[in-house]
């Protein structure tokens, strides 16, 4: 396998299933993948290269072919610009690369900008209901997170790209970080006249928070459903046989409770530094923990309407079970 990308890596084929079908060929020419070393498919014909104007040192070369005058573009820079780490994004082939939307401001600055609520907590806590009520009562348009990668990989199976990205979503992980921002861009700058907007499932880490931040906007308020561990898995069941969803598999379903059990502290953390967030036992009646969330909102973002602001402190042990280790305020400066 090293051998074959070393391969790809230096050649970059046209072609590369033909020219991976070939060193499998020769692979097989050669007695079997035993005989086959790192530097198999990279072609040791390297030929020397001729000295530079004749042999001149590197000094003189530059002294000669490197304008003195300062306004020469290449000496405007002290160090080179950064090499940019690998994503998912970096294949041409598999879609679309972000670079394009991250041009442009999701937002016009010269108008008032749409009022910003992220709800957050764990797969199962109700985010989805709580949204659609949030969004009902203040006229403020949804956007489920969660919902659009489905959409996306539905409309676009063939794609390699989104093909992946359903399997790391099936499996429980989350998806890539630079794609998720992404659709949410997009999506957001298809709304950009509205009064309010309502996002679902989203950030699920501090990594994310801060992504979302420098590439969108600092969101007005967060909603922190906090749900216990047992209650979450009842209701993921009971959505798997209601719903059916693929990422509702018991696999899946263990694997998302413990990423989040990973992240909702520090996460939590973060947005409390801010001042941003406020946080419900979600273990109630939805009724009841909406008219919290509704009494938290009017008073936060709308200052004409009289109520009680909802609580802001976490309680670790809605999320963790006995025997769970919660972060302690080294474990998340550190992380």
């Amino acid at each position: 396998l090293q051998s074959l990308l070393n391969g790809l890596i230096c050649y970059k084929p046209d072609d590369p299933i033909e020219y991976l079908e070939s060193c499998l060929q020769k692979v097989k020419e050669l007695g079997g993948s035993e005989k086959v070393k790192w530097d198999t498919f990279v072609s040791p014909e390297k030929k020397t290269l001729p000295p530079l104007n004749g042999g001149q040192s590197r000094r003189s070369f530059f002294r000669n072919v490197m304008p003195e005058n300062s306004n020469f573009p290449y000496r405007r820079y002290d160090r080179l610009p950064p090499i940019q780490q690998f994503s998912i994004e970096s294949d041409t082939d598999l879609s679309e690369t972000a670079e394009l939307i991250e041009e442009y401001e999701v937002f016009d600055p010269a108008r008032p900008r749409p009022k910003i609520i992220l709800v957050i907590g764990g797969p199962g806590s109700g985010k989805g209901t709580q949204s659609l009520k949030i969004a009902e009562r203040y006229g403020f348009n949804y956007v489920s997170v969660g919902e659009l990668l489905r959409k996306k990989i539905h409309s676009t199976s063939s794609n390699r790209k989104w093909s992946l990205i359903a399997k790391i979503i099936t499996t429980g992980e989350l998806a890539p970080q630079e794609t998720t921002i992404t659709e949410i861009k997009q999506r957001l700058m298809q709304i950009p006249d509205e009064e309010g907007i309502v996002i679902d499932g989203f950030p699920r880490d501090v990594a994310q928070a801060i992504s979302f931040e420098d590439q969108i906007c600092t969101p007005d308020l967060v909603v922190f459903l906090a749900c216990s561990s047992q209650r979450l898995k009842e209701r993921l069941l009971k959505r798997a046989e209601q719903q059916g969803r693929p990422d509702d598999n018991l696999k899946a379903t263990q694997r998302r409770l413990m990423n989040f059990k990973q992240n909702a502290v520090p996460l939590v953390k973060y947005f409390q530094e801010k001042g941003l967030i406020i946080t419900f036992d979600a273990d109630r009646d939805e009724e009841e923990v909406f008219f919290d969330i509704s009494s938290a909102v009017d008073n936060k973002l709308f200052a004409n309407k009289e109520a009680a602001a909802g609580p802001n402190e976490l309680d670790c042990s809605l999320i963790m079970d006995s025997g769970d280790t919660v972060y302690t305020e080294f474990d998340f400066e550190d992380q």
